[in-house]
């Protein structure tokens, strides 16, 4: 009997201590704000002709203070549609201001918005994937009551973190349609898969005991798979990934799921060569693969390096390194109209 007891203490010490673990690594992966790089130039809406923004802020669901804006073509008030776009990890919403762009010249009134813990928004921490999830369902809250977007039917678009939200939200009341770009499709499992290519230590195992914090912190629609979560959809769903993404790679990338080909309301298309940021055009993410690469070898360098970061960050060309691939772009257009009346 003792030792049963025994065994048993050492089977509760086990997966307490994974646990612990697992909560160590979502807090290494979530646990701060991201204000973005000193470095990188975010264009803003004057950057580009025609494009107007106004302000706007709402709670998240802590009541802190999400702020974005509401993004369209000057002197445009017929619009097709409110189309609500979640940012990935690391700028915010700044960093696509080129295809918010885009969507207000093709006529749409674009909500962008930093998410919890991000750049001009409120919050200590990113606190978790399921996050993204909870402050998309803040901006349609906020939607819904705003006189200027409450009576337009609404798509969603993300990409990565934000890509991961926007699936879920494809079952949310209203919503006539859902474009993710990169999304993956296990948030435990990517998690892992990061972990264990900084560290060279394999982090398998942890992965139910991540998906139990995201569970218990975010609930059920949050943890589970992507591909479940848009087979109970009823809308549909364009899912575009870059087969070389290195950071949502094709193993775990919600558009190469089984499950996926299986649903009838659900397109996905995979690129080849292209890579994370697959609505960019092939020679800009090798420009952006490049840039990362240079940033950190001068980050590295113990003299000069902050000097000979600007140095070169000056010399970059941004609207170069955010140069749109029209043909993706036209897909996603596309299947927006697709789901709205005509």
């Amino acid at each position: 009997m003792l030792v049963t007891y025994l065994i048993l203490a050492l089977l509760f010490l086990a997966l307490l201590s994974c646990l612990i673990f697992a909560w160590a690594v979502l807090r290494a992966a979530f646990g701060s704000r991201q204000e973005g790089s000193p470095y990188l130039t975010y264009f803003t809406a004057a950057d580009f002709e025609n494009l107007e923004a106004r302000p706007v802020e709402f709670p998240n669901r802590y009541g802190e203070t999400l702020r974005g804006s509401l993004y369209f073509e000057r002197g445009r008030t017929d619009f097709r549609a409110l189309l609500v776009f979640a940012h990935g990890m690391g700028g915010g919403h700044l960093s696509y201001t080129t295809e918010l762009d885009f969507f207000a010249k093709h006529g749409f009134l674009v909500l962008a918005y930093d998410a919890t813990g991000t750049m001009a928004s409120d919050g200590k921490s990113l606190r978790g994937f399921g996050q993204s999830v909870w402050d998309l369902q803040s901006a349609l809250r906020f939607a819904s009551q705003n006189a200027q977007t409450k009576d337009l039917p609404v798509v969603l678009c993300g990409h990565s973190w934000g890509a991961y939200a926007v699936c879920r939200g494809a079952s949310l009341p209203g919503v006539r349609g859902v474009a993710a770009f990169s999304a993956p499709e296990d948030a435990a499992a990517l998690l892992c898969a990061q972990a264990s290519a900084q560290t060279g230590v394999p982090f398998g195992a942890l992965k139910p005991f991540l998906r139990v914090w995201e569970r218990l912190r975010f609930g059920k629609n949050a943890a589970q798979k992507t591909s479940r979560t848009l087979r109970e959809a009823r809308v549909p769903v364009l899912l575009l990934q870059g087969r070389d993404d290195a950071v949502v790679p094709l193993a775990n990338a919600a558009a190469n799921a089984p499950e996926v080909a299986e649903n009838a309301h659900i397109t996905a298309i995979l690129y080849p060569e292209k890579r994370h940021n697959v609505y960019n055009t092939k020679e800009a993410e090798a420009g952006v693969a490049e840039m990362l690469e240079r940033f950190s070898v001068l980050s590295g360098k113990k003299e000069g390096g902050d000097d000979a970061l600007r140095a070169y960050a000056k010399s970059l060309d941004f609207c170069r390194l955010c140069a749109e691939d029209a043909d993706v772009m036209q897909t996603v257009e596309q299947f927006f109209a697709d789901c709205l009346p005509a």
